[in-house]
């Protein structure tokens, strides 16, 4: 079997920033504030815009993580792990291949199932342990990463910011 990279969606193969910038001035809240310590129904719209079909447009390839992606697609099998539901999926889809991202969108892609609102390092933990050959996690959560290190304690974590990333081990 062949070795299992991993890689997040939304800030590591995609820059969402311009679509997380128009949800925060839809909401009235300041451009910078850290959308993490968001609360209770605040958090919910929050997620609900960002989360929206419409919103998609937003975003740009995040050439990095994208030319990432390709390398390794070259020694095994990729798959993305992401927090977007399953709802998002024939948009992310098209996204995806708008931005030259080649894979199969049958297998090689896991959505959050309706109705599971786990925090990610939750939700991709419980997703990635299941998981075999896992030798690289890329992601843009220091949280989620983390998480996973507790159960692939040998995998390469990759942590994606900006135009950059930097190895954890």
């Amino acid at each position: 079997m062949s070795d299992i990279y991993v890689f997040d969606l939304d800030g590591v193969i995609v820059d969402p920033s311009e679509r997380i910038k128009a949800v925060l001035s839809r909401l009235g809240l300041p451009l910078d504030i850290d959308v993490e310590k968001l609360k209770g129904s605040m958090k919910r719209r929050f997620w609900d815009l960002f989360l929206s079909p419409k919103m998609l447009h937003l975003d740009k390839p995040r050439d990095i993580g994208i030319e990432v992606l390709k390398d390794r697609m070259k020694r095994g099998k990729v798959i993305i792990v992401t927090g977007r539901p399953i709802s998002l999926k024939k948009p992310t889809i098209r996204e995806l291949m708008e931005f030259g991202v080649e894979i199969d969108y049958k297998n090689d892609i896991i959505f959050r199932p309706k109705g599971d609102l786990r925090p990610d390092y939750e939700y991709k933990v419980s997703i990635i342990s299941m998981l075999d050959n896992v030798v690289e996690i890329h992601d843009d959560s220091i949280r989620v990463l983390e998480a996973i290190r507790k159960v692939r304690p040998h995998v390469m974590l990759y942590l994606h910011y900006g135009n950059s990333y930097t190895i954890l081990g």
